[in-house]
């Protein structure tokens, strides 16, 4: 299948990509051209990010060199019994898994290690794996994360050159963690969707001595109580922390008091197959509007499909698909965004609707996950992912809002180095909470339709 290039109907016949949007070619096919890009990278203003460009080198490469400002990690505190004095962090996420090996005497970061979470064979979300886990592939779920991740801990310890790790911290959603250990998920597929079990203290896995952040709810999980734990010790008192992963959860604190939500993102943000990576979809979709290449609604339309825009459209039996050569979104994956930003944004509003706020009383925003640790505000915005008053500086020129990568990690390898003080955090957070069911609460439908379309 081909796909009409964007912007270059020339006198010489037009330009096609291939399906895999790798290379392009002219209208006969028997010229070869690659694409690169050049314009300052949206996260670090240091490197290039993706943007369309035809050229002739055939060697072009790109890449982020900071993708989100991470943390300094926290001093260790100083503890003994803990034989080669090097521990682990896993964050289990539903698309991705990523594991951290560290040095518990320095706190030194030796080693870093990702994955797909091979989970995904039954399903791109948390409700298709529950669903599969209660139809009696449990045993499949859980042996295919375990292996995966002994896989990626020997990976780590070969590449540091570390015989041993003494200590293991895990955090994940609800789902995730339930199927790492093996528990039943039907109370998680079922009104009133609330977790069966409780966690233990200490658990022995991987052959290691581990600790699993605890859950929130059956979906606001202990991923976003590490994200929480990461950003708490930054010291603002009153913040959302919005976590744009397949399984999109959000938190509001304020003075010490939690509230926390969930959302079906699905795969629309982190475990999207947009060519960009999940960092510039929202800039892609964004560009479609200003360029009128899709309306208001969403809706794919013909009027802004001219030589001068960035896109072209092609429709088939199936669907219609608007095409760059490196960015393609089908009709359905525009409305799979609408859903998906539409429950965040609704989400964010009823957290804040609770708990009397507005936009002005936050102190800072903090955005995790797949799409948020490089997000361009201004294309959120656009997209009404999220409202216009975040675009307003606080004292001194600084955005209320900053990307902080992979919260959950971090907040698991602070669990990890300063486990007393950051064990206390999480005691508190977890006596002062309240859990949100966004499906059952009477502004939701009101709102999700309200955010449905672009502003």
């Amino acid at each position: 299948m081909y796909h009409r290039m964007i912007g270059i109907e020339k006198a010489d016949g037009l330009y096609y990509t291939d399906g895999n949007m790798e290379k392009v070619f002219r209208g006969d096919k028997s010229q070869l051209y690659n694409m690169s890009c050049k314009r300052e990278c949206l996260s670090c203003g240091k490197c290039s990010k993706r943007q369309i460009a035809l050229c002739n080198d055939l060697d072009a490469s790109y890449s982020c060199e900071q993708r989100s400002s991470e943390p300094l990690l926290p001093e260790p505190e100083t503890r003994s019994g803990f034989g080669d004095c090097f521990g682990i962090a896993i964050d289990i996420g539903t698309t991705n898994v990523v594991l951290a090996l560290l040095n518990l005497s320095n706190g030194e970061l030796l080693a870093r290690h990702s994955f797909m979470n091979p989970q995904h064979l039954y399903g791109p979300d948390v409700i298709s794996r529950i669903h599969s886990a209660n139809q009696g592939k449990l045993a499949e779920l859980k042996s295919l994360i375990t292996d995966s991740i002994s896989g990626g801990i020997n990976t780590l310890l070969s590449h540091a050159k570390v015989e041993n790790a003494a200590e293991i911290i895990i955090a994940g959603n609800t789902a995730m963690i339930y199927l790492l250990l093996g528990l039943s998920c039907e109370s998680l597929g079922k009104s009133p969707f609330k977790p069966a079990f409780q966690l233990k203290e200490n658990y022995e896995l991987f052959g290691r001595p581990a600790r699993i952040c605890p859950w929130f709810s059956a979906f606001a999980g202990g991923d976003i109580l590490a994200g929480l734990l990461n950003v708490l010790h930054r010291g603002e008192d009153c913040f959302l922390l919005i976590d744009l992963g397949t399984n999109g959860e959000i938190a509001l604190y304020n003075k010490g008091t939690l509230t926390v939500t969930a959302t079906a993102a699905g795969p629309a943000f982190e475990g999207s197959r947009h060519r960009g990576g999940a960092s510039v979809i929202l800039d892609d979709l964004a560009k479609l509007l200003d360029d009128g290449v899709i309306d208001k609604t969403g809706l794919i339309c013909g009027d802004g499909l001219t030589q001068e825009t960035d896109f072209t459209s092609k429709k088939t039996s199936a669907q219609e698909t608007i095409s760059a050569p490196e960015t393609a979104f089908t009709q359905k994956e525009i409305r799979d965004l609408q859903l998906a930003k539409s429950a965040v944004r609704s989400g964010i509003e009823i957290l804040l609707h609770s708990a009397e706020l507005n936009y002005t009383d936050l102190k800072a925003v903090y955005l995790a996950g797949g799409i948020g640790q490089a997000i361009n505000i201004d294309s959120a915005i656009t997209v009404g992912l999220l409202p216009e008053e975040l675009k307003k500086l606080m004292p001194g020129g600084n955005s209320k809002v900053s990307a902080v990568g992979n919260a959950s990690l971090w907040g698991a390898i602070r669990l990890l180095l300063a486990p007393e003080g950051a064990g206390k955090d999480m005691q508190k957070l977890l006596a002062n909470y309240t859990d949100i069911n966004l499906a059952g609460h009477p502004l939701f439908e009101e709102l999700f339709v309200r955010y449905l379309d672009f502003n």
